[in-house]
Order: C-alpha cells, then structure tokens, then sequence
C-alpha cells in the first residue's frame, strides 16, 4: 500500500490503542488484545473516499475509528457464535477468557464506538444506528438459514448485504457526506461501490473457507462446514448437483480435515470453485465502473480496492 494509506491506518491504529486505556482489568485486557491487528478496510475506505472528496482528516478519524469499533464488536460476538478460536492470528476473546467476558467486552467496544459519534450530526448517526441493526439482522439470517435445507442465491445476496455490505457501503457513504462538497446522487455512488465490496469480500470469505488455512488467514477456518452455513459454494453446488453436498458430509462427517478436502475436491472437479472466481471478478468490474464515473476517485481509493481484490482465493 503507498504512504498515505499506511500513513492513514497508521493514525487508525495509534487511535485504537488509547480508546480504552483505563478500566478493570478484566475489560481492558480483552478490548486491547481483540482490537490489536486487522485490515482496516472499513475505516480506510471511509477516510480515503473522504480524501477523493477534498475531505480533511481531523473531520472524519473519529467517525472511522467508530466504523472500525462497530466492526469490531461484531467480530467478538461472531467468534462466539460460530466457536472460532482465532481471530488476527491471535485467540479469540472468549477463547482466551470466556464467553461472559467476551459478551461483555463486545458490549462495551459497541459502546466506544457510539461515544466516537458525539460530535456528528444526526443524520450521520442514524445511519450508523441503520447499519449496526443490518449486521444483527444478516447475522440472525445467517442463523436462520444454517437451519434450512436449501436456500435461494438471492436470500443470500440479501443476508450478505446486511452482515457485510451495509457497513461497508455506510464506510464509503459517510466518508463522503463528511466532506460537505458532495451532493447526494456522489454520496449514493460511493455508498453502492461499499456494498458491491462488502458482497466480494464475503463471497471471497467464503471461498478462502474451502481454499486457505487457519494460517494464512490468521483466523479460524472450517466453522462455515461445521454449522452447514449457506455459503455462495454450497448454494451453487446444491443448485446444480443435488444431494451430492449432502451425500459428502454423510460419509465423511466424523473427520473435518477429509470432509473439507473432499468438499474442496468436490467444487473443484465441478468448476464451482472456478465460477465463483470468475463472479468475484465481474463483481469488482462493478466496482471500477463506480470509480471511474465518479470524478473525485483518486489513486488511493483504487489501491484500496486493488488490495482487497488481490485477497488469496
């Protein structure tokens, strides 16, 4: 990434650090260790759309640092949900104390997120009230279909939307309301290039699920196999082959390593693995038609947006 964007999650990183620094230990400790690491894609998108839009810096840190915290508390109450150990190459909260500590700890990083918007107008906390409710909602889709035999791609473009792409799509959005230079039809562009990433970061997700490991990924793989999750493989597999998924967690259910091997192998042989590249990249060049229309998009939001397209899937 070039300097302005290291320079950037830098300052990100450096405000992480001080927004908890005194409190019991038994808050403190868990807060600090889950907010050290990660990409920071929602709070840099956020500042450099921003950028793009003559926006200054010391206007927009503290609505983006809140975008991160929001993120963040998120990804606490997923990890217990779904029993991941591992989050940023690190245990998780709940893994390394427990499930009250990390019930706790998820409530208050959501609480330090809210105190970061004092300053902002009204308008720009309703619309972070509105994406903090579509993360709980795709989240409680994402539940509720773990349920179902067999769901439409359509109701998963919709659990994805509210789980991943509202918050980015609110990241872009914000950033470029806060500048005060951009008219609203700008603002709408930037807040749809936020959701076609937020829906290509998921799929992505979802593929590094079958394809990456624990390792590369610095977080806990296998959870989706294990929770029979609706990911973007396994619908288009079910659609296309059905009963065959099925058939594979019936004969190899009682060893994970060999049931996501032969899944992998499975979606390979098929070509889903390779249509689901070939979809992540028509995704992306909905993005860059975003980013060329708009005028005010500069070479560090394209970066950005490289970087999360150069992901390992």
């Amino acid at each position: 990434m070039n300097k302005l964007i290291k320079d950037y999650k830098s300052l990100i990183d450096s405000r992480l650090e001080i927004v908890y620094p005194n409190g019991p230990k038994l808050l403190k400790e868990p807060i600090n260790h889950i907010l050290y690491g990660g990409k920071r894609i929602r709070p840099l998108l956020c500042m450099l759309v921003n950028n793009a839009c003559s926006g200054k810096v010391e206007e927009v840190i503290d609505v983006a640092v809140s975008i991160e915290l929001l993120h963040i508390f998120s990804l606490v109450h997923d990890d217990i949900m779904d029993g991941d150990q591992l989050r940023h190459g690190i245990k998780t909260i709940h893994e390394k104390w427990d499930n009250s500590i990390a019930i706790l700890s998820g409530d208050a990083i959501l609480a330090l997120a809210f105190k970061g918007l004092n300053s902002c107008s009204n308008l720009i906390k309703q619309k972070f009230n509105s994406a903090l409710i579509a993360v709980c909602e795709g989240q409680a889709l994402d539940i509720e279909y773990q349920e179902l035999d067999k769901i439409s791609l359509n109701q998963y473009y919709d659990m994805i939307n509210l789980k991943t792409g509202h918050m980015l799509g609110l990241s872009a959005e914000i950033g470029a309301l806060i500048s005060n230079e951009i008219n609203d039809e700008v603002a709408d562009s930037y807040k749809k290039m936020g959701l076609l990433i937020g829906k290509v970061f998921q799929i992505q997700d979802d593929l590094l699920e079958i394809t990456s490991s624990s390792n590369a990924m610095g977080k806990s793989l296998s959870s989706d196999i294990l929770l029979n999750k609706k990911t973007y493989l396994m619908i288009k597999a079910e659609n296309s082959f059905p009963g065959s998924l099925d058939n594979i967690y019936k004969r190899y259910n009682k060893d994970l390593s060999i049931l996501k091997n032969e899944i992998k192998n499975f979606l390979l042989d098929n070509k889903i693995i390779e249509e689901t590249v070939d979809y992540i990249s028509d995704i992306f060049k909905e993005v860059d038609k975003i980013l060329i229309s708009n005028n005010q998009s500069n070479k560090n939001l394209i970066e950005l947006v490289n970087f999360v397209r150069r992901r390992k899937v």
